[in-house]
């Protein structure tokens, strides 16, 4: 999935090591919808980047600032654990970040979607079941 927007707070990089001794950095961002479909009423998203091994520095050194705009593609997390206390399997949801990309100028400008191609070919039979 993809969510555009602005990035509105970066939180402080976390880095550590797994038990397999791999390097690891996350950090969590929060970013603005850019064109809501409601303007009053914009979605905004928490997204969590963790990255280790050969691409830590994606992390550890996030490039992009508060008020870039950013394309993010990311997915749904579902943790399963255990509870401390013995009463059973909890759960929680996150959403990860896998790639954030700086959006380009051109990618902003909206697209006319009233505007019909031109590419019918009125020789082709109409096989439409309406």
């Amino acid at each position: 999935m993809i969510f555009t927007g602005k990035i509105t707070e970066i939180s402080k990089v976390k880095v550590g090591k797994t038990k397999k001794e791999d390097d690891w950095a996350s950090l969590d961002f929060e970013v603005t919808e850019s064109n809501p479909h409601n303007e009053l009423y914009p979605q905004i998203a928490l997204f969590s980047y963790f990255k280790m091994g050969e691409y830590v520095k994606m992390a550890s050194e996030f490039s992009h600032k508060v008020g870039d705009e950013v394309n993010v593609d990311f997915n749904f997390k579902c943790q399963k654990y255990n509870k401390k206390d013995g009463s059973g399997e909890g759960k929680f949801y996150k959403t990860e970040c896998w790639k954030v990309d700086k959006v380009q100028e051109s990618q902003t400008e909206e697209y006319n979607t009233n505007e019909v191609g031109n590419d019918l070919n009125e020789n082709e039979p109409d096989d439409l079941p309406f």
